[in-house]
């Protein structure tokens, strides 16, 4: 799991934010900056958790 979230932070940084939002609808980007959020949100949980 932990790789996965790693690589969807990974592919968020491969494209510019301008030519992602031409790119998608605004249905898709939407989509896309949830993901984004549970992924963070699921990372910071990780860390976290091993700090406690």
């Amino acid at each position: 799991m932990m790789q996965e979230l790693m690589q969807m932070m990974e592919r968020s940084d491969e494209e510019p934010r301008e030519r992602q939002i031409r790119r998608l609808g605004a249905r898709q980007l939407r989509a896309r900056q949830r993901e984004e959020r549970r992924a963070e949100q699921a990372i910071m949980e990780i860390a976290w958790s091993r700090l406690c």
